[in-house]
């Protein structure tokens, strides 16, 4: 399962690591609420000997040695940057990756957090508040959770999919998606409504072996379009 998203923040450089793993650790944090065994991060390196070696966080803060490498990495070129991190668990069937690629702004940064076992997160709470530690860490324009063999099911190749999970930054109510099964409402600090996260399933965790899942998705992705709901990968 994977939980994507796309943002547009000028004030992020390529290079300000700290502030970019202080943002990914708003998303461990939550994870870690679910399942202790998020709760340690390391770099992603060519072994597991190598990853061990640098912890991304160290007492809540980011890592002062993984910083440092990461600005040599990016020494010489910093027009795109990748903080990968990988939480230590040598099971390829379990565990999970997670990476935040900041450039130039000519395209939108992204963020991907990669769940290697669907039990992790297996029912509607825990994984929207994954998802809301994300929203609040990136405001993205778009956030999707879903299978990462959903992306040749969707509807729409050049548009966001609803899978199991699809945040928008803006209201949607049920009469305009009666196909949801629930609308999460996202609202600012002390203010309104800022945005909505569609779920297609809230009974099990979504799956892409189910054709009733798929077409549930499938519908709330239709009807967003007819609306003009879901925006094109494009025009982020």
């Amino acid at each position: 399962m994977d939980i994507r998203l796309q943002f547009r923040d000028e004030s992020l450089t390529s290079t300000d690591f700290p502030n970019i793993l202080t943002r990914i650790h708003h998303v461990t944090n939550a994870m870690t609420r679910i399942d202790a065994r998020f709760a340690d991060w390391y770099a992603q390196g060519d072994s597991p000997e190598e990853a061990h070696m640098y912890r991304a966080f160290e007492n809540g803060q980011p890592s002062a040695a993984l910083v440092a490498v990461l600005r040599h990495r990016y020494a010489n070129d910093s027009m795109f940057t990748s903080v990968a991190l990988w939480d230590g668990d040598e099971d390829h069937n379990e565990g999970a990756t997670l990476a935040c690629l900041v450039g130039d702004k000519y395209l939108p940064d992204s963020f991907v957090v990669s769940l290697y076992n669907d039990a992790a997160f297996g029912d509607v709470n825990s994984m929207a508040s994954v998802v809301l530690a994300a929203i609040g860490a990136f405001a993205p324009a778009y956030l999707a959770v879903a299978p990462r063999a959903y992306a040749g099911k969707q509807v729409f190749d050049d548009k966001p999919g609803v899978g199991w999970m699809l945040y928008l930054p803006t209201i949607i109510t049920t009469q305009q998606v009666p196909e949801a099964r629930a609308l999460i409402p996202i609202r600012a600090t002390g203010k309104q409504q800022t945005g909505t996260i569609i779920v297609s399933v809230t009974d099990t965790v979504f799956s892409i072996d189910n054709p009733e899942h798929i077409e549930i998705a499938n519908r709330i992705e239709i009807r967003l379009v007819d609306q003009d709901l879901l925006p094109r990968y494009v025009d982020l």
